[in-house]
């Protein structure tokens, strides 16, 4: 009842257009698979791929019938792509938000955590956690040092960097230098710990941890730089830098007094996040040579850990907590990331409500091609309920057929789906990251973003085909055969 009447006469040019569309996907998903990093090749085999669905849908189906499949695919793939984007942002966030924080963070109030070793060997081997890291965390001032050892500095500047107090600041208004300092978070990490941490090492773009080395005799300390903070210093590897933090001021009037302290630290790598945020503010330092510039002493600022399961970091949070005692307070990388998290989330929701439309308007075509067909089979019905067919028997033929119909629909849907959620995972589209907390387009398509839209288009098409269906089994008996 679906299939359109005389198509063997439709012809040689419908025909021609198939296969031209189908040959302009195929090269376009080449082109891209190859590795063509222009947008024309994805967006033609995109394109060419719906003209080839909607030339077979038209060519093999009723009129009617082929708007409402093709709608019903169209809205089902859409969504397909759309949750596999969303979930691809999440997924990244996710996970460079743990490269920088791990799942579970653990500090203790105060400025004493000098326990941190106990607390790795207690955790550490927990089967839940893949790595557990100690780490020293402090905002500093970064001076790029040129070749002989001095710091690139503003003019009117001291031997030390300090600007001169006779200088008026109101003559000397200069643009800001590419090689001033920057104000950049440092971390300390020990390597061979933090080695552990998924995607920490992956950072470097030598992928080397252990190049961050503390000083000893030999050489100085070293410091692996974001790439947009090296950038924004002037330096690369090799180069040297001086890093500047505050005296610690604890209430009395000698700390007023107490210069700030500084180390130079030599340039051994450079940091991709991917997060551009990321890129331009943090730094990495060995753990020894942080506690050495901020603290003095050997305690951190807190212990990440990182976990097998991200989704259980809360409940592991809360354990470790309790163990702990009041004095520590543990978060979760769903609290560092708490607001990014919760905007992409509410984005999914209202696209996801905004592209489901186009499933309901595809089930308001196919309720009126079902109508059609209803009219034109009525002495069809009508012969049916003669031979003894009851109206529970007519309401299943025409449920079935929606049904059917909304089946082929899903099926063609979920296949542009995942041929567009593909294109969209190898060309790996690039965002600006001044913008975007990622530097590319992200996909990760779970069962759940596949198996959801596709049965929401079966159950509107379901519930869009009952109305007919009851309209048909109701279908007066001596109606359609006084037609006939």
């Amino acid at each position: 009842m679906l299939l359109r009447e005389g198509r063997r006469g439709a012809g040689e040019t419908s025909r021609a257009v198939l296969l031209v569309a189908v040959a302009l996907a195929i090269a376009g998903a080449a082109a891209a698979l190859l590795g063509v990093r222009a947008v024309a090749p994805p967006l033609v085999a995109g394109m060419a791929s719906l003209v080839a669905v909607g030339l077979l849908c038209a060519r093999h189906l009723m009129p009617a019938v082929a708007v409402a499949v093709f709608g019903t695919g169209l809205g089902c793939a859409a969504l397909i792509t759309v949750l596999g984007v969303t979930s691809g942002f999440e997924r990244e966030l996710v996970g460079r938000l743990s490269k920088v924080g791990g799942h579970v963070t653990l500090t203790e109030y105060g400025l004493d955590f000098d326990e941190y070793p106990q607390v790795v060997a207690r955790w550490g081997p927990d089967p839940r956690v893949l790595a557990a890291s100690p780490f020293a965390f402090s905002t500093a001032a970064v001076v790029p040092l040129k070749k002989d050892g001095g710091a690139d500095r503003p003019d009117g500047a001291g031997p030390e960097g300090h600007v001169r107090e006779d200088m008026s600041s109101e003559t000397h208004v200069r643009p800001i230098d590419r090689n001033a300092p920057v104000i950049a978070l440092i971390k300390g990490v020990d390597p061979a710990l933090a080695a552990g941490l998924p995607g920490t090492a992956g950072m470097l773009r030598a992928g080397d941890l252990t190049k961050v080395r503390p000083g000893d005799v030999r050489h100085g300390p070293a410091i692996a730089l974001g790439s947009r903070l090296a950038e924004r210093l002037g330096v690369d590897v090799g180069d040297s830098v001086r890093l500047v933090v505050p005296a610690e001021l604890d209430g009395t009037a000698a700390a007023m007094m107490r210069p700030p302290r500084h180390g130079e630290y030599e340039v051994v790598d450079l940091l991709d996040t991917g997060v551009g945020e990321y890129d331009a503010s943090l730094a990495l330092v060995h753990l020894s040579a942080a506690q050495a510039l901020f603290f003095a002493e050997r305690r951190v600022s807190g212990v990440e850990f990182a976990l097998r399961d991200p989704d259980s970091a809360s409940a592991f949070a809360r354990e470790v907590v309790a163990a702990m005692g009041d004095g520590f307070r543990a978060t979760t990388w769903e609290q560092q990331g708490e607001d990014v998290l919760a905007g992409l989330r509410q984005i999914r929701a209202a696209v996801s409500l905004v592209l489901g439309l186009l499933e309901v308007v595809a089930a308001t075509a196919l309720l009126a091609s079902l109508l059609l067909l209803v009219r034109r089979k009525r002495e069809e019905i009508a012969a049916l309920m003669s031979l003894g067919a009851d109206s529970r028997a007519i309401f299943a033929v025409f449920e079935a057929v929606g049904v059917f119909a909304g089946l082929l629909g899903t099926l063609i849907g979920v296949g542009l789906g995942l041929a567009f959620g593909a294109m969209v995972a190898v060309f790996r589209y690039p965002l600006d990251p001044e913008v975007y907390p990622v530097d590319h387009l992200p996909f990760a398509l779970s069962w759940i973003d596949l198996a959801g839209p596709a049965a929401a288009a079966l159950i509107i098409c379901a519930l869009a085909s009952g109305p007919v269906a009851l309209v048909a089994s109701r279908l007066p008996l001596l109606a359609g055969l006084g037609r006939a």
